[in-house]
Order: structure tokens, then C-alpha cells, then sequence
């Protein structure tokens, strides 16, 4: 359920008798506070336990994983935060530097917000900006290696072929490497490997292109997928939901 939306900002509480999710990844910033239970999360080769004292953070891109740890449906209260919300509200680029802050009473403060009706925006600004001061930012990248420059082109030509992706091996000849070289890489990068971080790169595609009311068969076509069947069924396992139900959710 959409608490609240902008063009910036996302608050839903999520509900699913899913027992997890796999390795997926989110094109916005995510702050995640669990409402019920223990939770299992996996991040860039990490796993720790999150329970309802917990806020999990990921920056845009970060694959993770996750899985319940006890029983019962999973809830979860979930802030989803465009990369340019950070320099429109605080004039100012940020990476989260550690991926969880145990704090109680934030847990409580993002429940309160999505209770505070016409004071949402206002609330998450505020959480925002304690968050930036708990959790603290990465410090400025340096210069990318021959590694990295040639996954980056990598990534490239998968999005610029996203119906038709390029098969391993031709990928793997561009860069004048070998098919496990390239998939070593990329995975150390990237945290999945090329076609599987595709799929995540198509869904996010799907996800746009449902919020702007797309009919479900036209968003399967676009975003690369066989079918609509392949299509419903890829998104329902890695969004706990049916294309349709959040379709339902965001237009």
C-alpha cells in the first residue's frame, strides 16, 4: 500500500506471505524498518540480522537479498528515495556508508510519519536528515580501474540491447576477455552476474513503465521478456507482488 508519494520520494508498507526475496537491486535509495519478526538481509557479499529496532539502508544499485527468519507474514515499512532528492532537499550528493543503524526510536519515527498524513514529505525530510548524520556518507570515489571501466561499458551495452541482450561470450570478446573473467568481474562489481543484473535492470524498466499505466502485455514486450507469463511471473517473485497489484498500487 502507497502511503505517500512525490515525485522524490516513496512511503509503502508492504505486507506478503512471501518467506523472502532474491538478489535484486532498486534504482532509488531504500530505508527499510521491519515491523514484525527477524529478517535475514544479504549486501554486497554481507549478511546480518535486522529486527524491528533496526533501519536497513541501500543506495541506488546495491544488490540485496532477503529472508525471514521467524515465522509469519512479512511486514515491513519501506522509504523509497530518488538519487536527486538528496541535492533538492539538502543541496548535497550522498552514498550511505554502512548499510543498518539499530535505533529504536527511528523505527518508531518513520512509523509515526506514515500515520502523519499531510506532514509526510516533511516527516521523511526530517528522518533524512538524521540518517545522514547517523549513518554518515562514503567518501568520494577515486579513479575507476581497467576493471571497472570496461563492466561499466559492459552494463552499457545491456541496457542499450535490453530486449536482446548480447550472449556471454560476445560480451566477454568486446572487452577482449574471457567469458569467466568477465562474469568473475562483474559479480565482484556489480553483485550479480551480467544477465542476472539484467533481469534487475529490465524489472526496473517494467516498474516505470507500470506507474505510467502501460498495459501489462506492452510492459512484458518492452522490458525484454518472452511473454507476459515470464514477464508476471520474474516480477512477482523479486517484488512480492503481480504486475497488476502494482500497477494498482502506483497509478
Amino acid at each position: 500500500m502507497i502511503v505517500f508519494r512525490n515525485d522524490l520520494l516513496e512511503l509503502a508498507l508492504l505486507s506478503t506471505p512471501a518467506r523472502g526475496f532474491p538478489k535484486h537491486s532498486h534504482d532509488e535509495y531504500v530505508i527499510s524498518a521491519s515491523l514484525n519478526g527477524l529478517e535475514s538481509v544479504w549486501l554486497d557479499g554481507k549478511t546480518f540480522e535486522v529486527d524491528t529496532a533496526t533501519l536497513t539502508t541501500y543506495n541506488p544499485g546495491e544488490v540485496q537479498a532477503s529472508r525471514a527468519v521467524s515465522d509469519g507474514a512479512w511486514r515491513c515499512l519501506s522509504l523509497y528515495v530518488r538519487p536527486e532528492a538528496f541535492e533538492h532537499y539538502f543541496q548535497a550528493p550522498f552514498e550511505f556508508a554502512r548499510p543498518c543503524v539499530r535505533e529504536a526510536a527511528l523505527v518508531r519515527e518513520l512509523a509515526a510519519v506514515a500515520r502523519s498524513g499531510s506532514l509526510v514529505e516533511e516527516g521523511c525530510v526530517a528522518l533524512l536528515d538524521r540518517l545522514r548524520a547517523l549513518v554518515g556518507s562514503r567518501p568520494a570515489a577515486q579513479a575507476p580501474s581497467l576493471d571497472v571501466v570496461r563492466i561499466r561499458r559492459v552494463q552499457q551495452r545491456l541496457l542499450d540491447e535490453l530486449a536482446e541482450a548480447p550472449s556471454l561470450e560476445a560480451l566477454a570478446a568486446a572487452e577482449d576477455i574471457s567469458p569467466a573473467h568477465l562474469v568473475r568481474s562483474f559479480h565482484r562489481q556489480v553483485g550479480l552476474p551480467p544477465h542476472a543484473w539484467l533481469i534487475q535492470q529490465r524489472l526496473s524498466l517494467a516498474r516505470r513503465l507500470l506507474r505510467t499505466g502501460t498495459p501489462i502485455s506492452e510492459v512484458a514486450l518492452a522490458a525484454g521478456f518472452a511473454d507476459q507469463a515470464h514477464f508476471s511471473k520474474a516480477f512477482a517473485r523479486f517484488s512480492g507482488m503481480t504486475p497488476g497489484q502494482f500497477r494498482l498500487a502506483n497509478v
